[in-house]
């Protein structure tokens, strides 16, 4: 959703720390206490863009809720550069994203609460295990079913959406990078003359001087060519950043 990218929910870095944080930009403000970063963003985004099906419901209190039904191997196989994504780090970002307290508040809404309520195991199953080993072959697997968040039910139900393949931005190495693309995913349209570098940083991280201005063009130098093939070129020299032919390639 709009805000999701907008606003730094999750960190624009691939290593955050668990702390206590708040954020105000022209879109609203945010407040976290938890560890969430790009890669938190990167699992959520998958398993949304390869679900299998969705359901819809209304709780007690007559909140829309969402679950979705997925297959786990399949998300962890494309969130991966490589073979297959760590089960155990899939697990701790999904845990994550349970812990966080994270309370939104823009001009159309205010939302509180969770990311992620719940993950279990469906019965319904994705296939058979094809293992040698006689304690797993034939082995059922699962899909599993994601129950979302109140703070994710009412961003999905109250404001824009939309959907983008995620692989392109997971792609690259830094999280300020997949930040940058997040929020520009938001944008209807694009200046022209391009965006000034440091004040579009400024709407996604607080600290954008000194050492730090001099980490973030770094980083965003060590992606030039990932963002370049999205249709982002960066000048460095006069610090502006401009989206090819007004349209990001995802």
């Amino acid at each position: 959703t709009a805000s999701l990218n907008r606003l730094p929910v999750f960190e624009p870095t691939l290593k955050p720390r668990f702390r206590e944080r708040s954020f105000e930009n022209t879109y609203g403000k945010v407040f976290v206490i938890g560890r969430l970063g790009q890669d938190h963003k990167n699992v959520l985004e998958t398993i949304l863009y390869k679900r299998k099906v969705y359901k819809s419901y209304k709780d007690k209190e007559n909140n829309r809720c969402f679950e979705v039904l997925y297959d786990e191997y399949e998300v962890r196989k494309y969130l991966s550069k490589e073979s297959v994504y760590c089960k155990t780090g899939y697990q701790n970002l999904i845990e994550d994203m349970k812990q966080a307290y994270i309370k939104i508040e823009t001009r159309e809404l205010i939302a509180e609460g969770n990311l992620i309520a719940d993950k279990t195991l469906s019965g319904i199953y994705s296939k058979k295990t094809k293992s040698n080993l006689p304690d797993l072959k034939g082995e059922k697997i699962p899909y599993a079913v994601l129950k979302l968040g109140s703070v994710t039910n009412l961003l999905i139900s109250e404001e824009l959406r939309f959907t983008y393949d995620p692989k392109p931005i997971m792609m690259l190495r830094s999280g300020i990078s997949q930040a940058v693309v997040r929020y520009l995913e938001t944008q209807r349209r694009h200046p022209k003359l391009g965006y000034h570098l440091k004040d579009l940083i400024e709407n996604i991280q607080d600290n954008v001087e000194g050492q730090n201005w001099y980490n973030i063009k770094t980083h965003l130098k060590e992606d030039v060519e990932g963002l370049k093939a999205i249709g982002i070129t960066i000048d460095f020299k006069k610090e502006r950043l401009y989206v090819v032919n007004n349209q990001i390639m995802l």
